[in-house]
């Protein structure tokens, strides 16, 4: 089966959020039948990464977000994924190897459902980022993920 996914260009970081919203915001995602929600105010967090040499400062990754539709492939029930749990934060993770990234998901307490968090790509190093990332998590499938929603 073929599976495309697309990059995203823009000129501004605006555009980039204008796209965010109109693509994620306003539409309907789920996975495994749990909807999965992404909010305006998520765009910051998933979007801007720590300035190289003062992590105090955000900066606008260009390179995560040309990768946006990435999100939207994780999701996808078509495509290969590992969703784990993170224990020590509560949170639930997609690693998608094939994309060679992360979609990370919080419990959105009595809603029994799940909001976006943040995204990554592993990088160049992606296979040493991926199991170190995969590290922190247990695997988990569809019921034991209901289980854990609030």
């Amino acid at each position: 089966m073929k599976k495309t996914v697309e990059l995203v260009l823009f000129s501004s970081d605006d555009d980039y959020r204008k796209e965010y919203v109109d693509t994620y915001v306003n539409n309907s995602f789920n996975l495994w039948g749990v909807p999965v929600i992404f909010d305006e105010k998520s765009f910051n967090h998933i979007f801007f990464e720590p300035q190289k040499g003062n992590l105090k400062i955000r900066v606008f990754s260009k390179r995560r977000a040309k990768r946006m539709y990435f999100m939207k492939a994780v999701l996808d029930d078509d495509i290969k994924k590992e969703v784990m749990f993170e224990s020590d934060s509560g949170n639930f993770a997609i690693f998608c190897l094939d994309l060679e990234c992360v979609v990370y998901l919080r419990n959105r307490a009595g809603h029994k459902s799940l909001q976006v968090v943040t995204f990554f790509d592993f990088g160049k190093d992606h296979i040493k980022m991926y199991n170190k990332q995969k590290r922190k998590c247990t695997p988990i499938d569809s019921v034991q993920l209901r289980d854990k929603l609030i």
